[in-house]
């Protein structure tokens, strides 16, 4: 009655319950499409939130039982916590491992110190020239390291890895062209600095590796032809299916990873550069029997890989290989020679007895080792810290290569798992390679120590890998102790 009294009051025509009822309607529906606003707002925060990795402190965001202004206000309390949340987020890497590398990174940088003020004095007139460039490449090497420890590793895959591997095959080319130093054309030099491409070389060929495992590790692993589903027509018999399912695992096992690998190898052999192609050969090697290749295959290209050295030293095309396989039988045959890199070396481990001289005494590193800093650093670590320092020193690396192995084993995404134990496996193979080298173990192949040998292009590649396995160890949703 107050509504028609009204109406009548006004002069307008009174209401009919239709056009109540629609009017009703639209006020209701406003309402909604208000609240409604706000929830669009609400799930658009909280999927952007999302995007960034914190759903997990978002959960109540995503409960359908709620109403959308609480779902906003639940975006507006959760996002308070913000700073916190990145905090975390960013130390969530594995601290062990981060140890481990800072260790290496302040014990390496000491004994490179040590080791190369007397030459560097010698040759340049500045004790402090190689520890200045050194210092310098670590500090961005660390920064590099944490910067890429934030980027999600599965970045690294499909096309990103290909154009790794694509740029390092085009720097192995052009330095071919390059001049050389010593005969050997391994360096680009840059002006302020040399870049050595068969460091990113290394890298490239575990991230193509690792990639063609992750899109096909059941066909690798499918080993017989019922696996295969090889019904051939023409195949009666089971022998025959048997060579044929042989072949067919041959397609996607071994050839995939030998064409992606050759270019890379024949490139380096022609720098030359043997210690890098070993190193390579080493990691594609362990990425293939870890990835599930039949143990025939991997053992035959192993052995053809040792023929293939073997032809590449004795035929001249690496021009000092005959002469380093002799003086490794025999070093002192001519010791003031082709020998003395050797001889010297074994004097400086022999020198340093069970303590060593001290920091800073070594005797071979002035001039009687070549270019100490380099190469053959450890046997200036063992002169000054004795067999106890260098066990030491060893048992670090150890470490590392166990923190590596574990975290990378214990991340179920397949790319991820692999490209872990490849970092792990080259950081580990260049140390026992370079221990053997110093000790004679093996012939002299001029392959540096991890974080020690002096080399900016090598620390800083080495340290841009750690911050990979560092995301690879923030990225597990399996954390280790």
């Amino acid at each position: 009655m107050d509504k028609i009294s009204s109406d009548r009051n006004t002069g307008n025509p009174p209401e009919s319950r239709g056009e109540r009822n629609s009017r009703s309607s639209s006020v209701k529906a406003a309402r909604q499409g208000e609240t409604s606003s706000k929830g669009s707002r609400g799930r658009l925060a909280a999927r952007f939130l999302a995007r960034l990795g914190f759903e997990a402190h978002f959960d109540e965001i995503h409960r359908p039982d709620l109403s959308p202004g609480r779902m906003w206000g639940g975006v507006k309390n959760a996002a308070s916590n913000t700073k916190s949340v990145i905090l975390n987020r960013h130390m969530s890497f594995d601290k062990p491992l981060f140890i481990i590398v800072i260790v290496l990174v302040i014990v390496g940088f000491t004994m490179m110190s040590s080791a190369s003020y007397a030459y560097a004095f010698a040759q340049y007139g500045d004790s402090m020239r190689f520890i200045r460039k050194q210092i310098g490449f670590a500090v961005a090497g660390v920064i590099a390291m944490i910067v890429i420890s934030t980027i999600p590793p599965e970045k690294y895959k499909g096309a990103a890895s290909y154009f790794m591997w694509g740029l390092s095959i085009l720097l192995l080319g052009v330095v071919l062209v390059l001049p050389g130093n010593k005969g050997v054309h391994r360096w680009i030099n840059l002006g302020f600095t040399t870049l050595q491409p068969s460091e990113i070389a290394k890298f490239a060929a575990i991230l193509v590796c690792s990639t063609y495992i992750a899109y096909h590790y059941k066909e690798i692993n499918m080993t017989t032809y019922k696996s295969l589903e090889l019904k051939h027509r023409a195949a009666r018999s089971k022998k025959f299916k048997w060579f044929y399912g042989l072949y067919r695992n041959f397609q996607t096992a071994v050839w995939p990873f030998v064409w992606r690998i050759l270019p890379i190898l024949v490139l380096l052999v022609l720098e030359p550069h043997l210690s890098c192609t070993i190193i390579v050969l080493l990691i594609v090697g362990t990425l293939m029997f870890l990835g599930g290749t039949r143990g025939e295959y991997f053992l035959t290209l192993l052995g053809m890989a040792a023929v293939a050295i073997i032809l590449i030293v004795f035929l001249g095309v690496v021009p000092y290989g005959r002469t380093r396989v002799e003086m490794w039988l025999d070093p002192f045959a001519d010791a003031k020679g082709d020998g003395w890199q050797t001889v010297q070396s074994l004097y400086a481990i022999s020198s340093g007895g069970l303590f060593g001289a001290g920091f800073g005494n070594s005797r071979q590193k002035y001039m009687y080792i070549a270019e100490p800093q380099n190469d053959f650093i450890f046997a200036v670590i063992c002169e000054e810290l004795g067999l106890v320092g260098a066990i030491v020193i060893i048992l670090i690396f150890v470490a590392f290569i166990w923190r590596g192995f574990v975290l990378s084993v214990a991340n179920p995404d397949r790319f991820q798992k692999f490209v872990g134990i490849g970092i792990t496996a080259q950081i580990g193979y260049q140390m026992i390679l370079n221990v053997a080298v110093v000790s004679n173990l093996v012939p002299n192949t001029g392959i540096s120590l991890p974080f020690f040998s002096s080399g900016g292009t090598s620390l800083l590649m080495l340290l841009a890998e750690i911050g990979v396995l560092l995301a690879i160890s923030r990225s597990s949703p399996n954390k280790i102790m």
